[in-house]
Parts: structure tokens; C-alpha cells; sequence
């Protein structure tokens, strides 16, 4: 039995000659063998798009179909490399799930009949972790004012000020805030046509976000002018949530993606699934990067969640469903109390968060 591949024989003439002139030239003429790719598997399992825990085994089985020719050897290949090969019946792989990298894993299985065509299947599996996040504690520092007209929507600090990114259609701003205070020195206000969304600071300039208008805002940092835009090349074009690793932005866009992308051509570079032990973490928001690891608010909970940015794995969790009371809960109109804010001061080594409209800005250490 062999393994067939996608082999172009070519039968090179022979070419000899002192001055480049060919002679003797040899009558073969170039072969070409192809390979006739054919619809002839079926696959048994695993359901297309199916999710799995690390460290499960994954049973994945094909059957022929009936007027097709019987199989000779059969090959996975799991995200492009070739897992496994197998000479004989049945056809079916057990592959561990070893992967890091939170969702979705394609694979394909070839199998090679013995006429020489190849029966070809493709699908994928999802995965995510076999360990529940770690739940963090808190402590409140401090609390500062909070413009309560503020529909946070982005929050960072930088060199002393905190800068803040706020939605709504006709109320969308770009403030530099005085902390203690809480009042903003300097405001951009965007066109009314514009939603607002989050914030982060690279290399002298303020990227800003739009929800549905697919459009990012590159804001000169010290006087607010506008210098270019692009669209965020995410799954849906959307910008939800933004921060800055190293030389990447990262934007979410309220699915469980996280989109990497170039600063320089605002290209797309990667991108990250995000998952805990029981499934995908959707509607994340806004961003922040701190200490190695990706902070996301979770939208319309007060859940803020860590992230691996190699991999998608959920590794902790922050809840913050106490940090207003229920008398400053009540006074929020209903639908804007919304965690919704994460800024963290590096060199002092200070985390602040707020929500959307909310009364105060609280400076958090976590236990």
C-alpha cells in the first residue's frame, strides 16, 4: 500500500551544450499527473463545529460513500500539519485535544482510493479549557467624581490624566479628564451620525472606536485633531472595546473575538477566541491590558473578565456587582448602570473602573 500526494511528475530532457545551445534534445515530452479530487467521504463524527475540552479525545470517523472505490490509506490534518496516518480499516482517528489556543481548529481528512483519485472532507472542533477561572477579590482605594452625563464607553491614563471615550448618537465625545476632580480640561465631540466606542492611547495618538459605522478614529493625543481613520478589520467591521499590546491594537467587537491588528496599516494580524470552562465569552467590551494579561468588561454584566492573550483562556474572573450601592444603583436609569470602564496607571501601579453615567470612578486593588 502507499500514499498518494499531489505529485507533478516532470520528466526534464536532457540539455547539453558548451555555449547554452541545447542538444541531443530527448523526445520525452513532459508528464503531468494529476490528481482528481472526488466527493466520496462522509464524516460520522464529530458535528461540525462541536466543542471540546482540553485533554478530551476526539473521535473523528469517516465511512465511503457507496459508488466510490475502496480506500487505500487515510491521512488527518489538523490545522495544516498531518496528525495521523492510517493503512487500514477502520477509518477512524482519536486525537487528544492538546491544543492551547481557545476555539475553533480546523481539520481535513484525505483519503486515497485505490484508482488514484482522493476523497477529500474538511470541518473543525472548538475548544476551550478544563479549568474554571480563578475568582478575584477586591478592595476600593479610592473614589473620585464621574461626570454622570459620562456614557463611558473606553477609559485609559496616561502621563497624569485620565482619557475617557463616551457614546450615544449626538453625545459622543473624547474628553481629557482631571482625576480628582472628575471634569474633563478638553473635549472632541464627534459628528452626530457617530457612536462612540472605546479608547486607547499609541505612540502620541488616541485611537477611537465607532460601534456600527466601521470606521476608527486615529485623534492626535495633545490637541485632539483628527489625523487619519480606518476600519477595524473585524468579523463584523464593528469597534467595541480597544487597548494597546506592545506594538498591536487589539480591538473586540462584541462577539468572543479579540482582533490584532497593525498600528502601522491597520491591517489584521491575528486573531484570539475567547473562552471559560463551560463556553464562549461573548458581548466583550471595552479593553484594558494590564501585567500580561487582557481585562474585558463583559457588556450588561458587571463581570470583568482576564484573559490569555496567546491563547483565549478565561484565567480569572472580577465581579463588581457591589462596588455602587443600592442607593447609587437606583438613581441609574435603567439599562445605562453598566460596568463599563477599565484604566490602569502603570507606573503607579493604580487600577480605576466606572461604568456608563455613573456617579463615581473608583480607584480598585485586587486581592
Amino acid at each position: 500500500m502507499k500514499i498518494q500526494s499531489h505529485i507533478i511528475l516532470v520528466i526534464l530532457a536532457l540539455l547539453s551544450s558548451c555555449n547554452g545551445t541545447p542538444k541531443n534534445f530527448s523526445k520525452k515530452e513532459t508528464e503531468v499527473k494529476t490528481i482528481e479530487f472526488i466527493h466520496s467521504l462522509k464524516l460520522k463524527q464529530p458535528q461540525r463545529g462541536e466543542v471540546f475540552t482540553q485533554a478530551d479525545t476526539i473521535e473523528i470517523s469517516i465511512k465511503k460513500r457507496k459508488n466510490s472505490k475502496d480506500i487505500d490509506s487515510v491521512q488527518l490534518i489538523i490545522d495544516g500539519k498531518i496528525s495521523q496516518t492510517l493503512y487500514a480499516k477502520p477509518w477512524s482517528f482519536s486525537h487528544i485535544a492538546t491544543e492551547k489556543k481557545m476555539g475553533k481548529h480546523n481539520f481535513q481528512i484525505m483519503a486515497y482510493h485505490k484508482d488514484g483519485k482522493v476523497g477529500n472532507i474538511s470541518s473543525y472542533f472548538n475548544i476551550k479549557p478544563n479549568t474554571a477561572p480563578q475568582e478575584l477579590t477586591y478592595k476600593i482605594v479610592n473614589t473620585f467624581p464621574h461626570d454622570k452625563k459620562s456614557y463611558t464607553q473606553g477609559l485609559f491614563y496616561h502621563d497624569g490624566y485620565l482619557y475617557e471615550g463616551t457614546g450615544q448618537f449626538g453625545e459622543s465625545t473624547l474628553r481629557k479628564v482631571d482625576i480628582k476632580k472628575g471634569e474633563s480640561l478638553f473635549d472632541r465631540k464627534l459628528e452626530p451620525h457617530y457612536f462612540g466606542e472605546g479608547i486607547t492611547y499609541y505612540k502620541g495618538n488616541i485611537i477611537q472606536l465607532t460601534w456600527q459605522s466601521k470606521k476608527a478614529f486615529v485623534i492626535d493625543a495633545e490637541d485632539f485633531s483628527q489625523k487619519d481613520f480606518f476600519r477595524p478589520p473585524t468579523t463584523n467591521g464593528q469597534g467595541w472595546g480597544i487597548t494597546t499590546i506592545d506594538d498591536k491594537l487589539v480591538i473586540s467587537d462584541g462577539s468572543n473575538k479579540l482582533t490584532f491588528v497593525d498600528p502601522k496599516n491597520y491591517g489584521k494580524i491575528d486573531e484570539i477566541e475567547v473562552y471559560d470552562e463551560k463556553g464562549e465569552i461573548t458581548n466583550l467590551n471595552e479593553l484594558e491590558y494590564i501585567s500580561g494579561k487582557i481585562y474585558a468588561n463583559v457588556w450588561l454584566t458587571d463581570r470583568i473578565v482576564v484573559i490569555n492573550p496567546k491563547t483565549g483562556q478565561v484565567e480569572a474572573n472580577l465581579n463588581l456587582k457591589d462596588i455602587l450601592t443600592p442607593a447609587e444603583r437606583r438613581k441609574l436609569i435603567e439599562g445605562d448602570d453598566v460596568l463599563n470602564g477599565i484604566a490602569y496607571d502603570s507606573i503607579n501601579d493604580r487600577l480605576f473602573v466606572t461604568g456608563k453615567r455613573w456617579p463615581k470612578l473608583f480607584e480598585i486593588k485586587i486581592n
